[in-house]
């Protein structure tokens, strides 16, 4: 039977999930990388063990162990910073396949997102400041909407014509909306008025669609392997009201993907929460066992998640059991009987090989067993040579 994997991140973001997608990319026969949710404000991280490391944005994170991507119709393409992830890997991604679907990201669109978060000033959302919340907005109007089967159907002329309505008759009345005014309101109208910019965004979204191919969910049957990769983690899911407004405008579980499984051939699937042994959250919000002293009692540190003009700096804490097992029992309504569940620890090399709660220590195979997965992965490194799988036979009973 043909196989599926589900990478989901259990927490905020920044578990693991770019290495946990290589992981299970580096497999036999055909390979399908697909992205669910979200968009390019993802940034997931693979190094390999010749050296490589990238942190992938729209192309799928199992481009290096030779995975085609998939950017499914839950995704949002932006141009400009796919054109950027190109320049840094080259042109030797494999194929990359866009659903007709999926929505389009415009200039205005990270403008607008970056300009109320500047305004917001203390009261910043953690926006990453790529516009993906002002893309859904904005798609919402028929008016000013289009998706990528549309820039395929009327071509650049009709596109610009799109643009230009947008910039002059949907953003002023959107600026109103978002609080965006006086100096700041003109400066954001004289920037898209700028033809040279429209000229430009329509150059590299041409240059993208030059190098990808349109395609639907049929394309995954041609593929023996399926690897679903999410974005977030499941604590900024867009239905999360109890970590409101600070949360991702999407689905980050297993509810898109549960979708476009449902409309397939049934496969073999694993379903595998991520989580670091210690919490992080990157940006504003909500965050129960954030603590300074954990970074200093265990020397923490992140090699990919700089501070960020919109984000602010990356926030540490400890693991926190109760929020992670309520995380995935929400989730895991949209897991189909038979399906196996997994748990995978990442950075245990930073903290002895345990997971560090507010209280004590709890050992990998604890929260394995409690959360009832099949399979457990242990992480201590940055590389897929660096997992350890193991099956869940018992609990490890090892507080310390």
């Amino acid at each position: 039977m043909k196989k599926a994997y589900a990478v989901i991140g259990a927490n905020f973001g920044d578990e693991g999930k770019g290495l946990m997608t290589d992981l299970f990319c580096r497999t036999d026969g055909s390979v399908i990388n697909i992205r669910g949710n979200g968009g390019a404000q993802a940034g997931h991280t693979v190094c390999t063990a010749d050296g490589k490391r990238h942190i992938f944005s729209h192309i799928g994170s199992g481009c290096f162990a030779g995975a085609d991507t998939y950017l499914s119709g839950y995704f949002i393409v932006n141009p400009l910073l796919f054109s950027k992830e190109l320049s840094t890997l080259g042109k030797d991604i494999g194929n990359v396949f866009i659903d007709r679907r999926c929505i389009v990201t415009l200039p205005c669109d990270m403008l607008l997102n970056q300009f109320a978060e500047t305004m917001r000033g203390k009261d910043r959302h953690g926006s990453c400041g790529v516009g993906i919340f002002e893309t859904i907005v904005r798609s919402r109007n028929r008016q000013f909407a289009f998706t990528y089967g549309d820039v395929l159907r009327y071509g650049r002329a009709w596109l610009k014509g799109l643009i230009n309505a947008v910039n002059s008759e949907y953003v002023p009345g959107r600026a109103d909306e978002l609080g965006i005014k006086g100096r700041a309101r003109e400066e954001l109208l004289d920037i898209l008025a700028n033809d040279i910019l429209t000229e430009n965004y329509l150059d590299e979204l041409y240059a993208m669609v030059s190098l990808c191919i349109a395609a639907d969910e049929q394309l995954i049957e041609d593929y023996g392997t399926a690897v679903f990769e999410g974005a977030q983690g499941l604590m900024l899911d867009q239905d999360r009201d109890d970590y409101f407004p600070n949360l991702t405008p999407s689905s980050t579980g297993m509810k898109n993907i549960r979708a476009i499984l449902d409309r397939l051939e049934k496969r073999d699937t694993e379903v595998c929460y991520v989580t670091r042994s210690f919490f992080t959250r990157h940006g504003a919000g909500r965050f129960d066992t954030e603590s300074k002293d954990i970074v200093q009692r265990y020397g923490l540190y992140d090699r990919t998640n700089a501070p960020n003009e919109y984000q602010g700096n990356f926030r540490y804490g400890w693991f926190d059991l109760p929020e992670f097992m309520a995380s995935l029992a929400l989730d895991k309504r949209y897991i189909a009987e038979g399906e196996r569940t997994a748990i995978a620890v990442t950075h245990l090399d930073m903290t002895d090989g345990m997971i560090v709660c507010p209280t004590g220590k709890l050992m990998p195979e604890d929260i394995a067993y409690m959360a009832i997965a099949d399979v457990l992965y242990k992480v201590s490194g940055e590389t897929a040579g660096d997992v350890v799988c193991q099956p869940v036979t018992a609990k490890a009973l090892s507080k310390r």
